[in-house]
């Protein structure tokens, strides 16, 4: 085959907007889990079962950003990485 019909061509930003939304989602939604903490602490549950759940509930947020970035994928991360703010802009461009 030749090389021209091997290449790739690059992804668009609407191609990838769903992996965009659903690390945002699971980063935003992560910090859900130490709201629950204090439910934990006040049940009538076992110091060491009280223990074990805190701290894997204090670590999900952590967990999360891991997940989300190895959702986003290296071509999502790179665009992010070179146009921060242009999710934020309008579809007009800068403003004079």
């Amino acid at each position: 085959m030749e090389a021209a019909a091997m290449t790739r061509m690059p992804r668009l930003p609407d191609t990838f907007r769903w992996r965009l939304a659903m690390g945002a989602v699971l980063i935003a939604g992560s910090y859900l889990a130490w709201l629950i903490i204090p439910l934990v602490v006040s049940s009538g549950l076992s110091p060491d079962v009280k223990t074990a759940l805190t701290a894997v509930l204090g670590a999900t947020p952590l967990a999360t950003k891991f997940i989300a970035v190895a959702l986003l994928g290296r071509p999502t991360l790179n665009y992010l990485k070179q146009h921060p703010l242009r999710l934020f802009r309008g579809k007009s461009g800068p403003a004079d």
